[in-house]
């Protein structure tokens, strides 16, 4: 066989065997534990996925973007998968979705010294939130007007503000599970005042588009996360983020 036929035989085979490309949008801030941005450290999402890609050969091309343009990429067919919750997302399109990653638990958090009412008691109090986030508890609050929302980018914006403030109508809300990765770097926000009841749980999840491609592959990621999980892994993965 001549060279010229080995060289065209080699051009026609290595288009089918490049490894396909699976892309994400995740958020352009941190949200510890599941996702990193800056630094050099991962977060538990961005390490699954790592994961997953190199057991399933896939190339990822990330893609870091706020909350709300995300959806909106998912939507427009530009991007495969990005990080949700089904119990979170209020609009009318189909998706496939991951099985749970985690499950998020929200508290309030105040300034130091404070006293957190009970959710019914929060009228006239600015709740601070995170831009583009759903939360389900207190959307009927927000329409009567009864419970204004202060939005900012990040969680980490939010507990900065609250160390800086001395007055008490604000309170913000965050995943318990964010609050303790911030503590643990900043002893200024071990004096926060932590709400003693939940507002919510919700599971992390994956969200994929409605097409062919998003259902197997939404399908391969749940069975690499039941794999995970029954030898063991994932514990330890897991462990790693808390």
């Amino acid at each position: 066989m001549s060279r010229a036929v080995v060289f065209l035989l080699l051009f026609l085979i290595v288009p089918l065997v490049r490894a396909e490309t699976l892309r994400v949008a995740l958020y352009d801030t941190d949200y510890p534990p599941y996702h990193l941005v800056s630094g050099k450290q991962k977060g538990l999402v961005d390490e699954l996925l790592e994961r997953f890609a190199e057991q399933y050969k896939l190339k990822t091309d990330y893609i870091l973007v706020p909350e709300v343009r995300s959806q909106h990429l998912l939507d427009e067919g530009k991007v495969d998968v990005r990080l949700e919750s089904e119990q979170w997302y209020r609009g009318g399109n189909q998706y496939y979705w991951s099985d749970s990653i985690a499950v998020v638990e929200d508290i309030l958090v105040m300034p130091r010294g404070c006293h957190i009412p009970a959710i019914d008691e929060l009228g006239g109090y600015v709740l601070m939130a995170r831009f583009g986030y759903t939360y389900p508890q207190f959307e009927a609050l927000f329409a009567s007007g009864k419970l204004h929302r202060e939005d900012f980018y990040s969680e980490l914006d939010m507990l900065k503000a609250l160390v800086d403030i001395q007055q008490n109508q604000r309170v913000a809300v965050i995943a318990k599970n964010t609050l303790q990765w911030y503590a643990s770097k900043n002893n200024a926000f071990k004096k926060l005042t932590v709400s003693d009841y939940s507002v919510g749980k919700a599971p992390m999840q994956l969200q994929f588009a409605y097409n062919e491609k998003g259902k197997r592959i939404s399908e391969q990621f749940n069975e690499f996360m039941k794999n995970l999980k029954s030898s063991g892994e994932f514990a330890k993965i897991e462990s790693n983020y808390q």
